[in-house]
């Protein structure tokens, strides 16, 4: 006869999320003592903790981090459970993780325009680099992930999801963008703005330029899209950026994009899901809703 419980399962991952009790009994609506009861009933069922406990932190450990995706996968399927006799198109509650150009320029239009099919869901999104996005994704802490870096990780499924094009943008008064003047030997010799070690758009970018124009001179690093756009406003260099986050600095003429034909400028934006997630109908619906898009 099994003496475990949803409730005890779904108070452990909460545990493992938060870090400590008291926030996992406040997100399930608990009563902290009713929590710490349901904790220590499931560790003395299995007969091993479940935590280290740092400071005020309550820590998975080996056998917690064993446990852990099981754990996750069984509240998921208990969800789907309580609603499979829901009504078509009901509301969703996922969180994710977007490296910066997906998080903040392409997906809060699609959460927008999904919402719109499904009223009611709620989402949670985390804007990091891409191996920010990746740690996310691997520790269960984000149902799926959005990057635009490469992810080799052998517990990642990394699934195509579309094609990004990336420009030159220079100030408008710079000698670059003087017809011509964009030559293989101007842009290896100019003073170059990039983004921090780690993020996604940094490593295609660096592997872009160095493989195409050689070796380039790197005047500054910055951790954000839109800080790079002010210091190339500012005239300290230039930078090699996603077209569809220099839209508007270019419709306000603060920017304009180099033509340079002789350059492929391309990337890949990938989907990141653990192996081990389980795909709830409404993940199912969030992914196939951003493949169509």
């Amino acid at each position: 006869m099994l003496r475990t419980t949803l409730r005890q399962i779904e108070v452990f991952v909460a545990t493992a999320q938060k870090g400590n009790v008291t926030q996992a009994a406040n997100a399930l609506g608990m009563t902290q003592s009713a929590a710490s009861m349901a904790l220590a009933e499931f560790e003395n069922q299995l007969g091993t903790r479940l935590f280290d406990r740092i400071g005020k932190r309550l820590v998975l450990n080996e056998d917690g981090r064993t446990m852990y995706p099981q754990a996750v996968e069984m509240i998921g399927r208990a969800h789907d459970l309580e609603g499979v006799f829901s009504k078509a198109g009901r509301p969703v509650d996922l969180r994710l993780a977007a490296s910066s150009t997906i998080g903040n320029y392409l997906l809060p239009q699609l959460i927008g325009r999904f919402r719109q099919q499904r009223p009611g869901s709620r989402f949670e999104l985390e804007v990091g680099n891409t191996r920010l996005v990746m740690q996310r994704v691997l520790h269960f802490e984000v149902d799926v992930g959005f990057v635009e870096g490469p992810c080799m990780d052998a517990d990642i499924d990394a699934l195509f999801w579309r094609t990004d094009e990336l420009a030159i943008c220079v100030r408008p008064d710079s000698p670059l963008a003087q017809p011509g003047a964009a030559t293989v030997e101007a842009l290896r010799e100019a003073e170059w703005i990039l983004r921090e070690r780690g993020s996604g758009t940094r490593e295609v970018v660096e592997q872009l330029l160095t493989s195409q124009l050689g070796d380039i001179r790197l005047a500054m690093e910055l951790g954000g899209t839109e800080a790079i756009k002010r210091a190339v406003e500012s005239g300290i260099g230039i930078s090699c950026l996603p077209r569809i986050a220099l839209a508007g600095a270019i419709e306000r003429g603060n920017l304009v994009m180099l033509d340079t034909p002789f350059l492929k400028l391309t990337r890949s934006f990938h989907i990141l899901l653990h192996k081990q997630k389980h795909r709830t109908e409404g993940l199912e619906s969030l992914l196939a809703f951003c493949q169509a898009a």
